[in-house]
């Protein structure tokens, strides 16, 4: 159920003495969700918001995406890259452990699997740094999906990996790792959060947090205790800068 942003607000005011946290999803909650995600550079207006929210409050971008390639989005923040496996904390990177495994099976899997966009034509592989994602959106042919799709599960089986399928995408990646315990490792215990998110990797933070203020943007079911859509993220959060 979409809530007016006024509510929203009314509701955050009765924290802001705690200073709150806030935790924010990239793709589908910042900017939109594109058919060419190596180019959802983040635009003048919100490479500004960011840098003002950052002054304001204790701001960390929560990302499916690599740390490097969203650093090249929008700069130097904290963030919390590839769901929960790695982070940038104050200008250092870190990784949960284990994650060296899986940063150097994402190579092999890469090239040992490099041939299937030639089967599957439209297909597009993106090798992360700890994962694998296979770029479904130029596959016009849904047989062809499903056909891709049985492969890529054969592939989490065999390599111990997540599968985790989202708008035109497959992604493997490391397992046993998430936003929302991701979230609740780098949160103050004496203060609120602020947790914003779109799709289903967010529902683990919004589940994981339930004394958080957390946002689904979107109308689609979920854990959060409110939603709205996404033409209404950007003022919201300008309004924030405003308390």
């Amino acid at each position: 159920m979409i809530i007016n942003e006024n509510q929203l607000l009314s509701r955050i005011k009765g924290i802001m003495g705690q200073v709150p946290q806030i935790f924010l999803d990239y793709d589908g909650t910042l900017v939109p969700i594109i058919n060419d995600p190596e180019f959802n550079q983040a635009d003048k207006s919100l490479i500004e918001l960011l840098a003002s929210l950052n002054t304001a409050y204790e701001t960390y971008i929560v990302t499916g995406r690599d740390i490097c390639e969203i650093m090249r989005f929008i700069g130097e923040y904290n963030i919390i890259g590839l769901h929960g496996a790695t982070f940038r904390i104050q200008g250092e990177n870190l990784a949960v452990p284990g994650f060296k495994k899986y940063e150097q099976l994402s190579g092999k899997l890469y090239s040992e699997n490099s041939y299937l966009v030639d089967e599957f034509p439209g297909l597009r592989i993106y090798r992360k740094s700890g994962g694998l994602l296979f770029h479904t959106g130029n596959i016009k042919n849904p047989g062809k999906i499903r056909e891709l799709r049985k492969i890529i599960i054969g592939l989490s089986r065999e390599f111990n990996m997540n599968l985790y399928t989202g708008i035109d995408i497959l992604e493997l990646r490391m397992p046993r790792v998430d936003k929302g315990n991701a979230i609740k490792l780098l949160r103050n215990k004496n203060r609120q959060a602020i947790i914003m998110g779109d799709d289903a990797t967010d529902e683990d933070a919004f589940k994981l947090n339930p004394d958080a203020i957390t946002i689904k943007v979107g109308d689609q079911d979920t854990y959060a205790k409110y939603s709205i859509d996404y033409s209404s993220v950007r003022p919201f959060l300008l309004k924030l800068l405003d308390l």
